[in-house]
């Protein structure tokens, strides 16, 4: 059994406009993928920036809330009065613990950009060090109202070495965040 191909005869310009289509059609698929990987990736720095917005602006409600708190202090109030507003303080850091928790989770499920892993890690390690501030401060402000004076003092030294850390954190964002910006362009 002899198997023959048939012939074919293709007009030059008949096979040129068929490579000429497929190249068209591969052009047009790279293009399109392109322009769609570059969308997506837009897309995923655009979500990242609107959840670090979204933490930045939960945590400057509170700091408003804090700081009008610790401008509340009077010099020398009452006992009572000064257990009422390490009460509140308390409670102000329970509640910027929650908060920092809850953002940290949001920004570190972000899926960033390659270029931009440096910033989210440096936010993610920012939240983590205020976490930790407010932590040590809601500690120390129960180690006040159980009247270890001492443990308040550490609670308190503590959660300013992590304020501390979290500033530093914040500027490494900032400059990872740049180097990402220009990275882009």
């Amino acid at each position: 059994m002899d198997l023959k191909l048939p012939e074919v005869n293709i007009d030059r310009k008949d096979l040129l406009m068929a490579v000429l289509a497929v190249a068209a059609v591969v052009l047009i698929a790279f293009c399109g993928w392109t322009l769609y990987a570059d969308h997506t990736e837009a897309d995923r720095i655009t979500e990242f920036s609107l959840h670090v917005l979204d933490s930045e602006a939960d945590l400057f409600l509170l700091s408003c809330e804090i700081t009008s708190h610790m401008e509340s202090r009077r010099d020398y109030p009452l006992i009572a009065e000064y257990d009422a507003w390490m009460q509140k303080l308390g409670a102000l850091a329970d509640y910027g613990r929650d908060l920092t928790l809850y953002h940290r989770y949001v920004i570190a499920a972000d899926e960033v950009p390659e270029s931009y892993a440096g910033a989210q890690d440096a936010y993610v390690r920012a939240l983590d060090n205020l976490n930790r501030a407010f932590s040590l401060w809601s500690s120390g402000a129960g180690a006040y109202g159980a009247k270890a004076y001492s443990v308040a003092d550490a609670s308190f030294a503590g959660a300013d070495q992590a304020w501390k850390e979290y500033i530093a954190a914040i500027g490494d964002y900032h400059l990872e965040l740049l180097r990402a910006e220009e990275g882009e362009g």
